[in-house]
């Protein structure tokens, strides 16, 4: 009687197998194949965000089914028929942000395949990342470079602009640089003062921005003053008669300046005089500390602000020296 119901159970187990091993010939999978992900903001906020992070991603998925169905697949695959076009909105409580980061997760039900194919997600590589930045806008001015000195007397029209993109750039954005280069300074006469349009850059800060007017135009306005940088302008001391100290600089460079003036357009570079006047108060041997005065041309003023304090040296002379400031240009 034993024996038989050893008989009848191992019969079954048998069976069991038979089934199992005919129902495995029924199917065949694919694992971790690589299914392309298209994400792309909500169409609310399209005009909110830019999209930071790759607009196309992958995830791996594995598939399962009949071997019509899997022969089907296979095929969509090679053709790039199997995608994911998902949209994304952001979260609320994030929508303030200058930048966001996130993920989105891809479940079987985003993924069309032919019927009889069961979709199996890889865990851990079905989530794509996601960075955006705020878009915002911008007044700025436009600042012509790029053609030295003559850049003081350009004119532009219009000089403000609204410059649009990532806010986290304009927020660093004060003025809009619009650089000539030399092919452009050359496409107008500064002396006819020939009109340029030029175009507004397209990036900032290696973010692409957008700029309402997207052009300019730029020309040369005679009335302006011609702004002239004078360098290694020795600054000189004036003393008083009589006076016993000797006067120096701790080294060469320091008693040299660089001055901004601006004024009338002149053949050749205006000449000025700066200098320190020791002829007031009582001075003694040792380090000083005193303002530097500048002597302008006439119908010039200084493009920059005034020149401040410089270190010098007194030391007792055994003969005084003659009073400085001989020469300086007449008012």
């Amino acid at each position: 009687m034993l024996d038989r119901v050893y008989s009848i159970l191992v019969a079954l187990a048998l069976g069991l197998l038979v089934w199992v091993y005919a129902r495995s010939r029924e199917r065949e999978t694919l694992d971790n194949q690589p299914v392309s992900v298209e994400l792309r903001l909500s169409a609310s906020q399209a005009d909110q965000f830019q999209m930071d992070s790759p607009a196309q991603s992958q995830i791996r998925v594995t598939f399962a089914g009949s071997p019509n169905a899997v022969r089907e697949l296979r095929w969509q695959l090679s053709q790039g028929d199997v995608a994911v076009r998902l949209e994304y909105s952001v979260p609320e409580d994030q929508r303030e942000r200058a930048t966001v980061e996130d993920s989105v997760r891809v479940d079987a039900a985003d993924i069309l395949v032919p019927p009889g194919i069961t979709v199996l997600p890889v865990e851990g590589r079905n989530r794509v990342p996601v960075a955006l930045t705020r878009l915002g806008e911008k007044n700025v001015k436009v600042r012509v470079e790029g053609i030295g000195t003559e850049e003081s007397r350009l004119k532009v029209t219009p000089e403000m602009v609204t410059v649009k993109g990532a806010r986290v750039a304009l927020d660093r954005l004060l003025e809009l640089p619009l650089s000539l280069g030399a092919q452009g300074a050359e496409s107008f006469d500064l002396t006819l003062g020939r009109p340029l349009r030029v175009a507004l850059p397209k990036m900032w800060e290696n973010r692409s921005i957008t700029c309402v007017p997207d052009s300019v135009v730029v020309r040369v306005d005679p009335r302006a003053p011609k702004i002239y940088t004078l360098t290694d302008v020795q600054v000189q001391f004036l003393c008083p008669a009589g006076f016993a100290l000797r006067p120096r600089f701790l080294d060469d460079r320091s008693g040299k300046l660089q001055i901004r003036i601006q004024g009338p357009d002149l053949p050749a570079q205006p000449k000025v005089a700066a200098f320190i006047d020791l002829t007031g108060g009582k001075f003694l041997p040792g380090p000083n500390f005193e303002p530097v005065q500048v002597q302008l041309p006439k119908d010039f003023t200084l493009a920059q602000e005034p020149p401040g304090r410089i270190s010098f040296e007194l030391i007792a002379a055994e003969t005084a020296p003659k009073p400085l400031g001989v020469g300086l240009p007449s008012q």
